[in-house]
């Protein structure tokens, strides 16, 4: 590594600690002078066992390490540094034949990968890459686990207001994941889909108790004022951009596939995917579930309500997946309620059903 590193210039605090881990004493001297000539105060060790050790006695806020250590693998110490420390930036180190084959197994475990050999100036852009990436992900694990647990409190918000509902969005959350499980749905999709559940009713806090909690027919005006919650909930979370993918569906989970529902008389595929899927799962366990105007449905006629509202009410693949999953015993109903399997593993799920393309 023959380059200069003073002509590469990385954002980093003169004090951070680095932590190189490599068999090979040499190349382990060579990246901590690197490290060391670009800001870092530089550590290091030949050994993953002395490596742990070091990141949690010392403040490390960077790990380089040879992916083939004596006692254990590069992968093997990522593993287990990401358990006790999952924000910590991790810079892998290989072989240039194993690159491509690493790129492919890490699939974003580590924040980078460096084949060798290679030059002070790459190693340095390398890390600069890393320190960008292991930012992003700390980033949005903080403002997933954010939007989680606003998501949570806001849910039980809603709850607290109508008798009855206790449960309600934590059982629809769990019923809309497995039918978007079942539709072949990605990770990030079914996340936001569970979000909706949760908060789909969120503009309720702006309707008043006397109609929320009324059991007797409702008038025209007190129809208005429920109505009203869909809009409500969505100019609610304008302001959260954490929780923005989540606003189709606060707000059309009460359209229509035939285009009568509200509040912006969508029909068809003009409906968004989550606020479809929201509007069948919510039927489903308001059906399944006591209210303070009715028993629970006995599962013949759930069935029956879902085959009266298909195509008129609900997007009839939709209600086929839930028809499919009824009949599977994947979704059943007891004097408990409403009754979901476990949630499948994702290479199972994506061929079980799926909608036509949108």
């Amino acid at each position: 590594m023959s380059e200069q590193a003073a002509a590469v210039s990385l954002p980093t605090p003169r004090a951070a600690k680095a932590l190189v881990v490599d068999g090979d004493a040499v190349a382990r001297e060579a990246i901590a002078e690197t490290l060391t000539a670009v800001g870092y105060d530089a550590v290091s060790t030949g050994a993953a066992a002395r490596a742990l050790e070091i990141v949690r006695d010392d403040k490390i806020s960077l790990v380089v390490s040879e992916f083939d250590l004596p006692d254990l693998s590069g992968l093997e110490l990522l593993e287990a540094m990401r358990l006790r420390w999952p924000s910590l930036p991790i810079l892998l180190v290989t072989g240039a034949e194993k690159g491509d084959m690493l790129a492919e197994l890490l699939n974003g475990s580590a924040d980078g990968l460096i084949a060798k050999p290679f030059s002070q100036a790459e190693l340095s852009a390398a890390v600069e890459l890393t320190l960008e990436r292991a930012g992003r992900r700390e980033r949005e694990l903080r403002e997933g686990l954010l939007a989680t647990t606003l998501t949570s409190a806001l849910a039980d918000a809603i709850e607290a207001r109508e008798h009855g509902m206790r449960g309600h969005c934590e059982r629809l959350a769990l019923l809309a994941m497995r039918l978007s499980l079942a539709l072949g749905l990605g990770q990030e999709e079914i996340e936001t889909i569970r979000l909706g559940a949760l908060l789909h009713d969120i503009g309720k806090i702006g309707v008043p108790d006397r109609v929320l909690s009324k059991t007797d027919l409702l008038t025209a005006e007190e129809i208005e004022l429920i109505q009203a919650h869909t809009v409500i909930g969505d100019n609610m979370l304008a302001p959260i951009d954490l929780l923005a993918a989540v606003r189709p569906i606060v707000r059309h989970h009460h359209e229509r596939w035939d285009g009568t529902g509200y509040p912006d008389g969508l029909a068809g595929k003009e409906i968004p995917l989550g606020a479809r899927i929201m509007a069948v799962a919510d039927a489903v366990e308001a059906m399944s579930a006591s209210r303070v105007y009715r028993e629970p449905l006995p599962e013949p006629e759930i069935v029956r309500e879902l085959d009266r509202g298909r195509g008129s009410q609900w997007d009839p693949a939709v209600v086929d997946l839930v028809m499919k999953l009824i009949e599977t015993d994947a979704i059943s109903f007891s004097a408990e309620g409403l009754q979901i399997s476990q949630v499948l593993p994702r290479s199972t799920a994506a061929g079980f059903f799926r909608l036509p393309a949108t």
